[in-house]
This record gives structure tokens, sequence and C-alpha cells, in this order.
């Protein structure tokens, strides 16, 4: 059988692909190695600029937590708060909110085809030929690849090593806590809009914990190479939880997996092929963070797919038109990510507790959850604005100085 483009995972950069493809008129077939809904490992916080991609419609029975706020808990016992009026994003559970964007996929037009797995990819002149485990094959004349940080796409087709590059992703361990909703109340202050983020001390490496309806996302994650001794980390991060907490944290099923990174780096496309969403490593280097990284490269590989076929272009060099785009997005985030994660928890701490004391600090957290600011902006954003907040900081300078005086 033969496709305009076959899209190999249903998680959120494939599911969004196949969507956008599909309402473009492509023949588009969506595969999915497992029956939906599946479990997947994932914190399952959704930011804002996320939830524009798919126009913010979303039915209420998925949305789990609104988020307006995030919360930075550090090892020194201080902590960094930043709460807005605007919607910063949700959590989910990642089951049901993949399950609904694979179904919009299939609802404009894609041909969803869940418990198959691809094992090869062969790329010829004319198309790409797949081929399944059921030894079905399948041609394309574009192939996507959001089949998560293992890609097997990328391997078939050479775009990504056999074996894994350690020093490019990221490790991590979650799992869910049911504590009720009483559970979730008192774990967040009974302010359950708020995610919290723990960087660890003397690793390149972060913990959290995210409320939902009766459950607490709680987990770790680091660059894979710090990550070492991974479950006594996870129990250690567990134990400190429930002493600080006062809950007793018993998980549900503890899920490991790698995290893809290094994306504004990588090499994503090649003939006839493009990596998407966690395969292409578009994920925040910092926070972790890549539902929404996901969708977005979702949108651009499809139109991209869309544009290839109406030039009859599927040449690496037209297509790596993607990557740019997608390096043009997030590099303004990334890059400044990076570089702040790099310089460890100290540095963390030093500046964000400071920032708190700052009116335009929330406003700035909202904006970069939502897509209106790249963390790259927010040193010209708070020259701009820092003239009304000069009351604000002559007013703290002042009251530190009558603290430490007595």
């Amino acid at each position: 059988m033969t496709y305009d483009v076959i899209i190999v995972g249903a998680g959120p950069a494939g599911s969004t692909a196949a969507r956008e493809c599909s309402s473009s008129g492509l023949h588009t077939l969506l595969i999915e190695k497992e029956i939906m809904p599946r479990d997947k490992p994932c914190g399952g916080a959704v930011m804002y600029r996320g939830l524009r991609t798919i126009n913010s419609k979303l039915p209420s029975s998925l949305v789990e937590r609104k988020i307006y706020g995030l919360q930075f808990e550090f090892p020194s016992g201080r902590n960094a708060k930043f709460k807005s009026d605007k919607l910063m994003g949700i959590t989910v559970n990642r089951a049901y909110f993949d399950e609904y964007l694979a179904h919009q996929a299939a609802d404009a037009g894609a041909e969803l085809m869940e418990d198959t797995r691809v094992k090869d990819a062969r790329i010829s002149q004319d198309n790409i030929t797949i081929r399944t485990d059921a030894d079905d094959e399948f041609t394309c004349n574009i192939l996507i690849g959001a089949d998560g940080v293992n890609t097997t796409v990328g391997r078939c087709v050479g775009l990504r090593p056999k074996r894994k590059d350690l020093s490019k992703v990221g490790l991590g361990m979650e799992s869910d806590f049911h504590v009720g909703v009483d559970g979730v109340l008192q774990a967040t202050d009974d302010d359950p809009s708020i995610l919290q983020i723990l960087p660890v001390t003397g690793r390149v490496a972060y913990g959290w914990v995210f409320p939902k309806e009766e459950d607490l996302a709680i987990g770790i994650a680091g660059g894979a190479l710090h990550m070492h001794a991974l479950r006594p980390m996870f129990e250690s991060f567990r134990r400190q939880l429930e002493k600080r907490l006062g809950l007793e944290l018993m998980p549900t099923r503890r899920r490991t997996s790698f995290i893809g990174g290094w994306g504004i780096y990588n090499k994503n496309v090649t003939n006839r092929v493009m990596l998407i969403g966690d395969a292409a490593g578009w994920v925040d280097p910092m926070m972790g963070e890549g539902i929404a990284y996901a969708m977005r490269s979702g949108v651009i590989s499809a139109k991209i797919a869309q544009d290839a076929i109406n030039l009859n272009r599927y040449d690496s060099t037209f297509l790596e038109e993607y990557h740019r785009r997608c390096v043009k997005e997030c590099s303004g985030n990334f890059g400044m990510a990076a570089w702040a994660g790099s310089r460890g928890s100290d540095f963390a701490e030093s500046l964000l507790v400071k920032a708190t004391h700052l009116d335009i600090a929330s406003d700035l957290m909202a904006m970069v959850a939502r897509g209106e600011l790249k963390y790259s902006d927010i040193p010209s954003r708070i020259i701009r604005d820092l003239p009304r907040e000069l009351p604000n900081i002559i007013r703290q300078i002042i009251t530190n100085r009558i603290y430490t005086s007595h």
C-alpha cells in the first residue's frame, strides 16, 4: 500500500503531524506500536504553548489540573514561587491525552494502525518502504519518525547510531502516587495549580511534583551520564518528599525512560525522512519539557511534507527547511536553558529567589509557558519594563537592610 506520508509513533508529535498532513489532503498513515490508550513515562504537564497548537480545544475530562504557577524548591530550604493569573498549562494523564490526539488525527482522515511495530525502513530513489513486525510492507513519499528517543526510524535510515550516545540524551524515572484529593491539597499547600520543580545539588538533574486530580506525578531526570544509580536516587527523592509533605508515597509503577535532547545540534533529516518530537531531541534542556515542542515540530514537519509533495522534492536539502524552522523556534529557549542548567542549582537558586521579589518575574514565566516569550528575550524584556519595577526593588533593598541590621 502506498501513502503520501507515513508517520511512525502516535505520541503528541506524531499525532499532530498526522492531523496536519491529513487536513491538508495528504494520504496519511499513522502507525503506533501499542494499543491505545497506552502507558507513557511522563509527568504529564502540557504547557499552554502546546495547547495553542490544538487551538486550546481539549475536553475538560482530559484536564487533571489547570496550572497557573511554578515553584522551585532548593536543597537549602529556600524556594521561589511564581504565580500568574494567566493559564500556564495543564496536567493530563498521558495515556488518554495521546489517545485523544491520535483520534483527532483519525478524524481528520489519517489511517491509524495500532499494535504495529516498524522494524525496518529502506530509502530508494522513487520512495521509501517500511516493514512491520508482521512483515507487511508499506511505501510512501515521506516518512516521519515520531517514535521517541529510541527511534527505530532514525537508526534504520542512518540519522541515529545503533548504540545511543548517552552524552546527548537524558534519563529519568517517575511514577504516579495516588494520594486522593486531600493528599494533593496537602502536598500543594491547598494550591494544586502549581508545578513544583526541585533542582538536585551536585548533578545536572532535577525532580518534580506535578498535581493531578487525585494523584501526584513525581519523578527525577537529568543528563544520562549523571543519572547512574537511578533507582536509589529515585527512592531517596521519594523518601525526602514523604518527610517534607507528610504523606505516604507508594508508587503505582516506576517507569524509566530516556529523554530526547540535543535537538538543535542533531541531524534530523535525510532524503525522504524527518525526525520529530523526542526522536529529534526537541526537549527543553533545563526543564525537560518536551510535549509542546513535540507538537510544534509535528506542525512544521507536516507543512514541509506538503510542500515537498507539491514540488516533488524529497531530497535532504529541501527537507532541511524543517530543521531550520524548528531551530529558529527552539534555539531562543534551548540555548539559554542549556547555559543556565550547566551552572547548577546554586546559580538557579541565587537567580530565582531574587526574582521572586519582582512583579514582572511571574509575568515573564507565564509568557514563556504560553509561547509568548523566549528565554533569550527575558533580559531585554526586563530592561524595557525595569522602570515600573524600580519602586519594588528599592523597597526590597530597604527591607533587607533593616532586617540585616537587627
